[in-house]
């Protein structure tokens, strides 16, 4: 089961070959077992999970690691990679890929529910991959800090607005960064969920210095990656990569950050992506939008939140994208 943020439901009746109906009766019952929630923004039906749904992702992924292990035990090495191969081809001719064409009879022609190349986060799509340019230029957690902290000492910050709003929101930043660096504790179901992960991941991360969101979560991020040597965690400006930044805009729209995209560290395709927020803030974030408050009122807002929060929605979100695409990842890298 792929770990879902934002989509929108006719993506998800793609993305599971089901017709709109049908996904309409499935989320009618997920939502009153309080798995998902529904809301609408800018016009747009949109959908994401609740926390009890985010639990449950944490559970699956428990389950599907066990499961995992025990065919690996059952079959041996050889035999299981074989077998997960053969799933992931399957996989791949169900989403289009291949010649697949509607089992219905009936129908005579294509499935008109095969999905294109769907941007749904949390699922794995390899037809999109990350230039390793990108990462030659990125730099290490150490290394970004060590930036803000030379950028504040000079009175200055990331990109091209070097205004004193900008400069100021910096200094904030260092600040809450060391907050969450002495304070935070980790979630023992998010440590064993990544210390899980058997394949090596990278996870590039596009921010900016100025950026109240990442300095709530890039120390999370950090955190986490820390506790598995398979996952390398690395960071580029957003300003210094629009290219980059244009292919995983928030809603198809915004410039949004912090902006995580989780690669196969072999191949560097795309394993998952998550931001700029955990699902829940994101969710008060476009109603308090949609319902014209001031900027500035929605910025207090979100410190409270994180505040409040205690790093637990983003530890449960990153940790459950990165184990699910982990598993899912079994027998297509050397």
């Amino acid at each position: 089961m792929s770990y879902i943020s934002f989509t929108n439901p006719s993506f998800l009746a793609k993305s599971l070959l089901l017709s709109p109906s049908t996904m309409t009766r499935l989320l009618d019952k997920l939502e009153k077992k309080d798995i998902i929630y529904r809301l609408e923004y800018d016009g747009i039906r949109m959908v994401s999970l609740t926390p009890k749904g985010h639990e449950s992702v944490l559970l699956l992924g428990e389950c599907e690691n066990a499961f995992r292990q025990r065919y690996r035990a059952i079959l041996g090495e050889e035999r299981a990679k074989q077998l997960s191969g053969m799933m992931n081809e399957t996989t791949d001719l169900l989403r289009g890929k291949g010649d697949c064409r509607n089992a219905d009879a009936k129908s005579g022609g294509e499935s008109r529910y095969l999905p294109a190349k769907l941007r749904i986060m949390g699922t794995r799509d390899t037809s999109r991959k990350v230039e390793a340019a990108y990462l030659q230029k990125a730099i290490s957690y150490e290394a970004y800090v060590a930036l803000i902290d030379d950028l504040v000492a000079k009175g200055q910050t990331t990109g091209p607005d070097q205004s004193e709003a900008f400069i100021h929101y910096t200094v904030l930043n260092q600040q809450r960064m060391r907050r969450w660096e002495k304070t935070m504790q980790l979630l023992p179901a998010a440590e064993a969920a990544i210390r899980s992960i058997t394949h090596p991941q990278t996870w590039l991360v596009l921010t900016e210095a100025w950026c109240g969101d990442a300095a709530h979560i890039t120390p999370i991020m950090q955190a986490l990656a820390a506790l598995n040597p398979l996952i390398t965690l690395r960071f580029l400006m957003r300003d210094d990569n629009l290219e980059l930044m244009d292919r995983y805009l928030t809603n198809g729209v915004s410039r949004s950050i912090p902006k995580l995209i989780g690669l196969d560290t072999a191949t560097l395709e795309e394993l998952f992506t998550w931001g700029p927020r955990p699902a829940v803030l994101q969710a008060n974030f476009m109603q308090l939008k949609q319902a014209g408050v001031e900027f500035h009122a929605i910025k207090e807002e979100l410190q409270r939140w994180y505040n409040k929060d205690k790093t637990i929605s983003v530890q449960e979100e990153l940790s459950a994208l990165a184990a699910g695409a982990s598993a899912s990842s079994i027998g297509m890298t050397a």
